[in-house]
């Protein structure tokens, strides 16, 4: 709807309601407002817009909140330089072509919260050598804008939108920008080496792989929800450091601290094929809210393959600059368990931080799970409370600060695809006690007479007979034959409740 047209309407609406009665005018007033919002939502029209401009080479659309823009440009492949990509975020990929989103500011700090993440980007379409950048074409606007959400764009209320040099204000949704009801459908992915600093933010997840690494022509490429494949090429870059750690990591410090418990736990469900060989692991860490002065990680290695665990502990050790080095110190095996239907064996690594201005003991504990050594795909679902539980040193309740998945390379070549890495945060429902419950059919009658008589001559028969809190009827910390008679006399209906706490 054209400007004068909304003029017009709204004109003959003023007049509808001039002449209605006083105590009408709230209605009226409200069928106004509905009425303008409604025009103004109608302003912008996608479909007819392009239709009268015959495509456009420049978009620029303006939210409403947070204030912010996205731009879209056409830019020839070879005018591609590191400036041009000196925030890259990602890649986009719809119907055959390719987008490149690029932050118009850097990634702040590793802790910044991503609500105040700077929100403005450019999307630079990539013309293929031979065409003309400068020629109309028209941007799958909704798509795109849908896709780099995935990089931290938070969309809201489009309040102008610009093709070339026409502009045209609007209140309405990006939904407006929809050419069909069938969205197409595009990738996701970033190209870690096309990063020129830090670290990639996609879905929450934040993705990093060492640049020296990459400079002998290793490949990463961050896929959506905490994906990731990896072509380790070349390790010659090992003679730098002797590990290299390639990963997603879901840091809550962007958002909140998790408070991890019996009742609250995290679920990883994880999917992983390789055809690497050599020294390396696959191995989620858990970083702990502990002791400045005596820190806590706790690591479970899916896979360890091709060094022992007092190797795979050394590669840890690392200087970060003049008088500032993590020594490792020893390990011992603590114990062995089963947990998700698979055994792990229980270590304990010590470490001390020698610094120039601090010094601090570290704890890593490692599980290592003991069926994939020489796996090529193996997956699981990862309790992780079922895990820590096992550490008497750890308390019963943390928080934690994030969760990483890491390609842990001491000297290996080949491939590796995370084609499944969801992390789950979950309250574990409590089953309900009820007291006199003894066989567990919620209700309580004659059958429960039966089974807590023979629940007390166990008792009789051993004093450390397991028993359990709706036995102990009369609240006084243990199940005997007083139990009992308080059981009998409210079946009979002697008595309307048990005695409280």
């Amino acid at each position: 709807m054209n400007f004068k047209k909304t003029l017009a309407v709204f004109g003959a609406a003023v007049l509808t309601f001039s002449s209605v009665p006083c105590n009408a005018m709230c209605t009226s007033a409200s069928l106004i407002s509905d009425l303008v919002d409604k025009l103004n939502n109608d302003v912008f029209e996608y479909g007819s817009t392009l239709e009268a401009a015959d495509g456009f080479t420049y978009a620029k659309i303006t939210f409403a909140d947070p204030d912010s823009t996205l731009e879209f440009k056409n830019i020839a492949e070879s005018d591609i330089t590191n400036d041009t990509l000196r925030y890259y975020a990602g890649t986009i990929e719809i119907s055959g072509e390719k987008y490149y989103v690029v932050r118009k500011k850097s990634l702040q700090s590793y802790s910044y919260p991503i609500s105040e993440i700077d929100n403005n980007y450019t999307v630079y379409r990539v013309c293929p050598e031979g065409t003309d950048t400068d020629e109309n074409s028209i941007f799958p606007l909704y798509e795109l804008i849908e896709g780099v959400q995935h990089f931290g764009f938070v969309t809201s209320k489009m309040t102008n939108v610009k093709f070339d040099e026409n502009e045209y204000k609007c209140n309405c949704d990006v939904s407006a920008l929809k050419l069909s009801e069938e969205t197409a459908p595009y990738d996701i992915h970033a190209d870690i080496s096309k990063r020129t600093m830090g670290y990639i933010l996609m879905d929450g997840f934040d993705y990093y792989s060492p640049e020296y690494h990459l400079i002998y022509g290793n490949e990463m490429t961050a896929r959506p929800k905490g994906r990731f494949s990896i072509n380790a090429i070349d390790n010659s870059s090992l003679n730098i450091q002797n590990y290299v750690d390639s990963y997603a990591e879901l840091n809550l410090t962007r958002t909140s601290f998790y408070e991890l418990s019996a009742k609250s736990s995290i679920l990883i469900d994880y999917q992983i094929d390789d055809s690497l060989e050599g020294k390396y692991g696959m191995i989620y860490t858990l970083y702990l809210d502990s002791d400045p002065k005596s820190r806590i990680e706790y690591k479970i290695a899916e896979k360890l393959s091709g060094m022992d665990i007092e190797e795979f502990f050394k590669s840890y050790e690392e200087s970060l600059g003049v008088g500032n080095h993590l020594s490792f110190k020893s390990y011992e095996l603590i114990k062995s368990y089963t947990a998700n239907g698979h055994d792990y064996d229980l270590y304990k690594g010590n470490y001390h931080f020698y610094g120039e201005f601090q010094s601090y003991d570290e704890t890593r504990y490692l599980a290592v799970r003991k069926d994939t050594a020489d796996a090529k795909s193996y997956e699981n679902s990862i309790d992780v409370y079922e895990h820590i539980s096992q550490i008497a040193d750890i308390p019963a309740e943390n928080k934690v600060l994030s969760i990483e998945l890491a390609f842990h390379n001491c000297g290996a070549l080949g491939k590796v695809d995370v084609t499944k890495n969801d992390i789950t945060f979950f309250e574990k429902v409590q089953p309900e006690v009820i007291a006199g419950d003894f066989n567990n059919d919620k209700q309580i009658d004659s059958m429960d007479i039966v089974s807590a008589r023979y629940a007390i001559i166990s008792k009789l028969d051993d004093e450390n007979a397991e028993s359990s809190a709706q036995m102990d009827l009369n609240k006084n910390g243990s199940f005997d034959v007083a139990d009992l008679v308080l059981l009998q006399s409210f079946v009979l209906g002697k008595i309307k409740a048990f005695p409280q706490a």
